[in-house]
């Protein structure tokens, strides 16, 4: 330990060691069952519709991953389609018609990144057509575009479909996930998020004829707003955290800064009820940046808040103290720190090996004080090269996969009866299932 007694990152997975697996590559979500397909191919060849920001965003990541090679893309929009072709690299074969894409015998695999309204028609196309697919979240946009792709992707039981939510591929979430299944937190009972800007979320434009084709997340027509756009990712840590799906969800939210004539609301809050009682507390705002965006998953022994690349977790110093368990013992044996209780500890999924050199040990704890500190430090491969990584190894060597069908449709749901609990100022409740 050092001067303040903190517990220093080796100690503290020694003492952890017992309770958790220490994640070193993706992990996979439970349930999740082994895919059926391996590519004939030595490479993947795969193509893209949908080339703007987000999908150049993941193409970027894509370059990347060993064994991978883009030869297609597709988009409407000229710059688009001329920033998709420079992100590849690879001097793709340029499509304005998607179909024309999927034709293509050579293509294995399809990265979807359009508007939401569209994924459901290309998702079942791709599906069709005989490719695996990367389609990126929303998973869909409407209720009844539910039933047709679980029938559709059980009608293609050898090919690969993976869902966009990056951060079941983060080694980091993955690590915290870990620890509150080893019962890092006790009884997980809240979990609150936000996802706060200060801006107009518009996107500029060069012509006014192009306002709803590039600015469409502001729109009905093709958009389910900040709940689909921001609130997905974060609905799904908490299910993930959780273990299961809502059960009911409340909202409000409206238009009440931005008046610019955008559709979707400015502002969106919702609570989530689970099955156990468990809630789940939502806030995005477009007036004021001051809490930025992060998830804090609370427990009756501690609390994780985390986002991209940061983690800090803190003990509860009374949990459990009044049924007679000491305070040191919260977890595995662990010391329970001033720092823990105060300032949070850093969680670090382990990336040396356990007999590091001298340069690799000084580098861990110069990035363990830098986020100590606060400050934020980029992981060595992001979640999105992470998520395609992933798709990769399923596609052509049959690994689990990191977001699959279940995961994408809680998703989605959630998505879709949040907004109608805004929308309609009621209580929203989950369909009942049988058997």
């Amino acid at each position: 330990m050092d001067d303040q007694g903190e517990v220093t990152r080796r100690e503290f997975l020694k003492t952890a060691g017992a309770a958790t697996a220490v994640v070193v590559l993706p992990r996979f979500s439970e349930g999740e069952s082994q895919p059926a397909a391996v590519s004939p191919n030595s490479r993947l060849n795969y193509g893209i519709i949908g080339t703007g920001t987000e999908g150049c965003t993941l193409l970027r990541a894509f370059t990347r991953v060993p064994g991978a090679h883009c030869v297609a893309t597709s988009d409407i929009y000229p710059p688009n389609q001329k920033k998709g072709i420079e992100t590849a690299g690879s001097n793709p074969q340029l499509y304005e018609d998607y179909r024309q894409l999927l034709d293509r015998k050579d293509i294995d695999a399809v990265l979807i990144a359009t508007p939401l309204n569209l994924h459901a028609s290309m998702l079942l196309d791709t599906l069709s057509a005989g490719k695996h697919v990367f389609i990126e979240k929303t998973m869909f946009f409407k209720e009844e575009e539910e039933a047709p792709i679980r029938k559709a992707v059980a009608a293609h039981p050898g090919q690969i479909v993976q869902v966009g939510l990056q951060r079941r591929s983060d080694a980091l979430y993955q690590y915290a996930m870990e620890m509150i299944r080893a019962g890092a937190l006790g009884k997980v009972m809240f979990v609150r998020a936000q996802w706060h800007r200060n801006s107009d979320w518009r996107r500029p434009v060069p012509d006014a004829k192009f306002e709803r084709l590039i600015n469409w997340r502001m729109y009905r027509e093709y958009s389910g707003g900040l709940m689909a756009e921001l609130a997905s990712h974060q609905i799904d840590v908490a299910n993930w955290a959780i273990g299961a799906e809502p059960v009911s969800v409340v909202g409000t939210g409206g238009i009440d800064y931005w008046k610019d004539g955008r559709e979707t609301c400015d502002n969106a809050q919702t609570i989530f009820e689970y099955p156990g009682g468990q809630k789940l507390l939502w806030s995005s705002i477009l007036c004021n940046a001051r809490y930025d965006f992060n998830e804090q998953i609370m427990g009756d022994r501690g609390t994780i808040e985390i986002t991209l690349g940061k983690g800090l977790f803190y003990t509860e110093h009374v949990a459990k103290v009044s049924q007679g368990a000491s305070k040191e013992n919260w977890w595995a044996g662990a010391t329970v720190t001033e720092a823990a209780e105060q300032q949070g500890l850093p969680l670090f999924p382990e990336t040396v090996p356990a007999h590091e050199g001298f340069v690799a040990r000084e580098q861990r704890y110069a990035r363990e004080w830098l986020i100590r500190h606060g400050y934020k430090t980029i992981p060595a491969n992001d979640a999105w090269f992470e998520e395609l990584t992933n798709f990769v190894a399923s596609v052509r060597d049959g690994k689990p996969v990191a977001c699959g069908l279940d995961q994408g449709i809680a998703d989605a749901r959630a998505v879709i009866y949040g907004n109608r609990a805004i929308d309609t100022g009621k209580k929203v409740f989950w369909p009942k299932t049988t058997g």
